[in-house]
């Protein structure tokens, strides 16, 4: 299976609504490495390493989020697959 890393920007109500502890349980079910963190202006960043099939799943959960998320759109950006991410994290 192909692997890769991501880097994924999302935009909308996605702070102070649990975003980033959901994104964490759906990625570490998806055996997904790598972090996210929330950003000034409101929206938040995550760097996502693992097989670009359990990464796509990833980013349709995302879309939807936790409860009170609104997301409004996700950009993504590809890289190759470095190895070097520990286990999903929120960063602070």
């Amino acid at each position: 299976m192909p692997r890769e890393q991501r880097h994924i920007h999302i935009h909308g109500k996605v702070q102070g609504v649990g975003y980033r502890f959901f994104a964490t349980r759906v990625a570490r079910r998806l055996g997904l490495k790598g972090f996210i963190q929330n950003n000034r202006d409101g929206s938040v960043e995550a760097t996502v390493e693992g097989e670009k099939s359990a990464i796509d799943e990833w980013i349709e959960e995302l879309k939807e989020g936790p409860r009170y998320a609104e997301v409004t759109k996700i950009d993504q950006e590809s890289k190759d697959f470095s190895g070097k991410l520990g286990d999903f994290d929120v960063k602070f």
